[in-house]
C-alpha cells in the first residue's frame, strides 16, 4: 500500500531536525532530511520530539481508533520510519540524535557514551540549548538527559510526570531542541502484549497526553515530531511472569513505526 512505500530510515531524523533548525547535521549522520517534515515545520524556531516508546505500526494499526488526537495528526501528516538494528530503545534514540546506527554512534546501552557528534552538540555549538527527558534510569534521562544541556529526570514517575516536565522545561528554559521518552507505553506493552485489550486504556491516556503537549508546545514556537523508537510483537507462548510483548528483531512488527508532525 502507499503507506509502506513512504518508509524512511530512522537515520533521517537527526538531519531533518538539523535542517528545520537551519543547522548542520551531526558529523556522522548518514540519513537525508525528510522533505515533508522540513516543509511542514519550515517556520518553527524550536523542535520537540515526543516518543511514545514502542508504539509501532503493528500496535498503531490495532489501536488508532483509541487515539483520536494522534489519528487527526496522522490524517494530515504521516510517514513510516524503519528502526535501525537491533530494534531496541537506546540504539534508536541514539540514532534519532546522531543520524547513524549503532556502529556509528557507539551506543549499545543507555549507560554508554556517544562515539560521535549529536544534535545536542550541534545545537550547543550554535549557542542554543537542548533537553532530554524521561523516567529515572530509562534512556530519556540516563542517555539523552546526560548529554543534553538540561536533564529532565522525573524519578520513578509516570508518563504524566514526563508531560509535566516537558511543559515545565519548555516554559522556563525554551530549549531549541527537546526530546522526551514516554517510557510507560513500552512497559505496558511488554507486560500485556501490544494486541492485548489491557493496553487500550493506557493508549487513550497517551493520546490525551499528546494533545495536551502539542497544545502547550505550539504557542512556544515548537514544531512537534511524534514518533516511536521501535515497535513490539506479541509473544504467543509467554509463560507466567515473562514478557507478553517484545522487540529487538528485524521484523516489521519490531522495526516499522509511525511518525507525524505539526
Amino acid at each position: 500500500d502507499n503507506m509502506r512505500a513512504d518508509i524512511h530510515p530512522m537515520t533521517a531524523i537527526a538531519p531533518t531536525v538539523s535542517a528545520v533548525l537551519k543547522l548542520p547535521a551531526p558529523a556522522q549522520a548518514v540519513g537525508q532530511p525528510i522533505e515533508s517534515i522540513m516543509n511542514g515545520l519550515a517556520e518553527v524556531k524550536r523542535v520537540a520530539i515526543i516518543a511514545p516508546d514502542a508504539l509501532g505500526m503493528y500496535a498503531w494499526g490495532l489501536w488508532k481508533q483509541e487515539m483520536p488526537f494522534l489519528s487527526s495528526m496522522h490524517a494530515r501528516n504521516s510517514i513510516v520510519l524503519r528502526s535501525v538494528l537491533p530494534s531496541i530503545t537506546p540504539v534508536n534514540f541514539a540514532c534519532m540524535v546522531t543520524g547513524t546506527d549503532r556502529d556509528g554512534h557507539g551506543i549499545h546501552s543507555r549507560l554508554h557514551d556517544f562515539a560521535c557528534e549529536t544534535l545536542f552538540d550541534v545545537v550547543r555549538a550554535s549557542g542554543g540549548s537542548s533537553a532530554g527527558i524521561g523516567i529515572h534510569d530509562y534512556t530519556g534521562s540516563a542517555l539523552l538527559g546526560r548529554f543534553a544541556d538540561i536533564c529532565g529526570n522525573v524519578g520513578d514517575g509516570s508518563d504524566d510526570d514526563i508531560a509535566d516536565k516537558i511543559i515545565e522545561i519548555s516554559r522556563n528554559n525554551a530549549p531549541e531542541f527537546l526530546i522526551a521518552q514516554l517510557g510507560r507505553v513500552d512497559d505496558i506493552f511488554h507486560e500485556h502484549g501490544p494486541s492485548s485489550p489491557e493496553v487500550g486504556p493506557m493508549l487513550c491516556e497517551t493520546d490525551t497526553r499528546l494533545k495536551r503537549l502539542v497544545a502547550h508546545l505550539k504557542p512556544l514556537g515548537y514544531g512537534v515530531i511524534i514518533l516511536s523508537d521501535h515497535g513490539q510483537h506479541d509473544v504467543l507462548d509467554a509463560l507466567p511472569g515473562q514478557h507478553k510483548g517484545n522487540h529487538g528483531s528485524d521484523s516489521d512488527e519490531d522495526c516499522l513505526v509511525p511518525c507525524t508532525w505539526g
